[in-house]
């Protein structure tokens, strides 16, 4: 079974398809469901959504419970059919810290909405009651681009001026556009990429979303919408309600709609009434109710606050608490096996699927177990586990199995800091000494627009020796570097055409080459010198890295492989781990030394300064402290 066939067979159920039709009629509906637990609610909501062409928006409690609900319908349907509507400010309420990440979440939102495409849009009450530009504002201060389209590059300049786009060299960050000849690069509130358009004279030839680290194209696009920040227009122009704004045939999911309304009340208002610097930006509980009524509401909390019309009970228990005991956990799904309930155990990694085969693998031959465990396993990512006790599935997750913290991601936007090669180059002033990977050594001179086949494009001018100019295009910023150097020395400028270059590469390969020899000598006497080979993984060492709470990144999981790998081989180990604070170095050194202890040998751990043998001590001791 793949994710496809499971939101396949929750569609085809009756009591999804009876939901579905529901709210396919004309008329507004009430709909209560009871009986949902865990990433079932997500599950169900995801099947009732595939059908029609309606807006799904779902109001969760708070921006977590939201987030973690954002994820789980994103696993289920795949990225790109879900988005999350946040509040503008970083902190609750406080009109004064806005954040540009969020008010462009939010604009990429309204943007969709306005398309009347259908847009699932996970929310919390905060989020909701905030005031949104009008329709027909966002309409006037918008324009649509289309591929084909006559329109001049200085209309969309005087354009983007207006609305207080900044004129930059790169866009890195949205509300910046920059002009290059023929190019327009433009980063909207609409999207969470930039767009980079391309003019032939008045005539858009091509539209395309690239990475602004990188500069390179994502994906090519037939039309686009350019918008400006919307919350500026908000507080300039006229406010509507987010209810009001989204199709009036949207679908409104509410869990515990009366806590989210008391939560607003307990926020927005002060002796009874709004508080008046809040009154013009967010709609207050009673008139968010009252619009509420104009709307199909599914509610499928454990408490309702409006009066059903139609009522759907379904029969889901929650995944027991197993607390690392495999034993139990090994009891319970062999018990399921009796019951003929199918066992499904969700990932988000093929590592802990391994963990889990060599645990239960090594409790059947140390427990003579004769039935052997059968699951299902699949590589999605569930917050919360389930039992469909009407259809026969428990469906389990791993990092409740296992007792860890399992936590939510957001779409990573683009910040001005994280454009590294573009930052870098922003920070060139003319003067500075750059390398070009071709070319060698020479001096950064700005930017210039030039004529390319016919097309004005911006380049990189750099000068080399006898005042040579060579120009190297943007899409080639990768060939360029900035110079390093002795600190204090001052590097000759290459001569183009000369084979100085060429001639000093090849001696430093050369260099390089005795340097790798040398090290190859002394590593073919470490590798004939004999070492310890450890033993392969136990069950201990499979509990102890499942017991981590963390889920492991990437560079973890590749560097205890890497580490245990070397330990296993019959010559002496020699392997450097670096990484940043906080980014797991020590729980690698800690499986490492659990490996060692395991196979009866003693370790030792060496740090530089007193504070930090204090500090790994206590760690190490909470780390094993239930082995």
């Amino acid at each position: 079974m793949d994710r496809q066939q499971l939101l396949n067979f929750y569609s085809s159920r009756p009591s999804v398809i009876s939901v579905s039709s529901k709210i396919s009629e004309p008329e507004f509906h009430r709909i209560h469901l009871n009986g949902l637990i865990g990433s079932s609610q997500a599950m169900i909501m995801a099947s009732v959504s595939s059908f029609g062409n309606q807006s799904h928006v779902v109001i969760l409690n708070d921006s977590e419970e939201a987030a973690y609900f954002l994820n789980d319908l994103e696993n289920i349907l795949g990225e790109g059919n879900t988005f999350f509507f946040p509040a503008s400010y970083k902190k609750s309420f406080h009109l004064d810290e806005s954040d540009n990440s969020n008010i462009l979440m939010r604009a990429e939102v309204l943007s969709k909405l306005n398309r009347n495409s259908k847009t699932l849009v996970i929310t919390y009450p905060e989020a909701i009651s905030e005031k949104v530009v009008t329709r027909k504002n966002l309409e006037l201060n918008s324009i649509a681009l289309r591929v084909k389209d006559n329109i001049s590059i200085s209309f969309i300049n005087e354009f983007l001026l207006h609305h207080d786009f900044e004129n930059v060299d790169f866009v890195q960050q949205a509300g910046e556009y920059s002009i290059r000849g023929g190019i327009v690069d433009i980063y909207s509130f609409a999207n969470e990429l930039p767009y980079r358009i391309e003019f032939f004279g008045d005539e858009v030839e091509s539209i395309r979303t690239f990475d602004p680290e990188t500069q390179l194209s994502v994906q090519a696009m037939n039309h686009v919408a350019i918008m400006p920040n919307v919350q500026k227009k908000l507080l300039e122009e006229g406010r509507s309600s987010f209810l009001d704004f989204i199709p009036a045939d949207s679908v409104i999911w509410t869990y515990d709609l009366s806590s989210s309304l008391e939560f607003l009340k307990l926020n927005l208002y002060e002796g009874g009434k709004l508080k008046p610097e809040l009154n013009d930006l967010f709609d207050s509980p009673d008139i968010l109710l009252e619009k509420l009524h104009n709307k199909t509401v599914v509610e499928f909390g454990k408490r309702h606050l409006l009066k059903s019309d139609f009522e759907v009970k379904f029969s889901f228990s929650p995944q027991p608490s197993f607390n690392k005991n495999f034993p139990l956990l090994i009891s319970n799904l062999q018990l399921n096996q009796k019951q003929n309930i199918q066992n499904i155990i969700f990932a988000d990694s093929a590592k802990q699927i391994e963990r889990l085969y060599a645990i239960f693998e090594d409790l059947e031959k140390k427990n003579a177990i004769e039935n052997r465990v059968e699951f299902t396993s699949l590589l999605l990512s569930l917050h919360e586990g389930f039992i469909d006790n009407e259809y026969k599935l428990a469906c389990y997750t791993d990092h409740q199995i296992f007792d860890r913290y399992h936590r939510f991601r957001l779409k990573k936007k683009h910040n001005r800091n994280e454009s590294l090669t573009i930052k870098e180059l922003s920070s060139l002033k003319p003067g500075d000494y750059v390398t070009h990977i071709d070319h060698g050594v020479g001096r950064f001179a700005g930017l210039e627009a030039i004529i390319v086949n016919g097309k004005p494009q911006e380049a990189v001018r750099l000068i080399y020796k006898d005042n040579d100019i060579l120009y190297v295009s943007i899409h080639s910023l990768h060939r360029i570097a900035k110079y390093t150097g002795k600190e204090g020395t001052v590097p000759s400028l290459h001569k183009l055409g000369s084979a100085s270059w060429a001639i000093l590469k090849q001696k430093t390969k050369k260099r390089v080459k005795d340097i790798a020899k040398d090290l190859i000598q002394l590593y073919a006497k470490r590798r004939s010198a004999k070492g310890f080979a450890f033993s392969p993984d136990t069950y201990l060492q499979n509990e102890l890295e499942a017991s981590f709470i963390y889920e492991d990144t990437p560079d973890q999981v590749k560097s205890t492989r890497d580490a245990k790998k070397d330990m296993e081989k019959e010559y002496p180990m020699d392997r450097l781990i670096c990484g940043d604070v906080g980014f797991g170095k020590t729980e690698i050194a800690i499986r490492a030394a659990f490996k060692a202890v395991t196979d009866s040998k003693q370790v030792a751990i060496l740090v530089p300064t007193t504070i930090l043998a204090l500090q790994h001590y206590n760690t190490f001791r909470e780390r094993l402290k239930d082995f």
